[in-house]
């Protein structure tokens, strides 16, 4: 049988190395998680740079078309105030006679009044 002292240095010895290999399972694991979460990470942040990029292309699509879109009702604006006008110098008559077309077409549109002997 062993002495006792040898037992109590053979037992802290075991613990010693058991440990140790605790520890490194430790640092390894840990190692594993910071390079998984590092890489989600970099994913993550290259996913959203390219959603980003693609957004403000967009934004910046959607001002050009909003541009184009505004100098062309300007110009039709212009066009057609500018007939209105050759019209009415050139053809007044026809003009009110247009303007009393449309009202008489709106007013048949509108719904007849109650008469108070219903």
């Amino acid at each position: 049988m062993k002495p006792l002292s040898e037992t109590a240095r053979d037992a802290r010895t075991k613990a010693s190395e058991l440990a140790e290999k605790t520890a490194e399972n430790a640092r390894l694991t840990a190692e594993a998680a910071k390079a998984r979460i590092q890489d989600g990470y970099g994913r993550a942040r290259a996913a959203t740079g390219d959603l980003a990029a693609r957004a403000s292309e967009q934004a910046d699509a959607a001002r050009e078309a909003a541009g184009e879109a505004y100098a062309k009702g300007k110009v039709q604006a212009k066009r057609a105030g500018g007939k209105l006008k050759d019209v009415a110098e050139k053809q007044p008559l026809a003009l009110v006679a247009g303007a009393v077309a449309i009202g008489a077409l709106l007013g048949s549109l509108l719904p007849k009044g109650r008469s108070g002997d219903e």
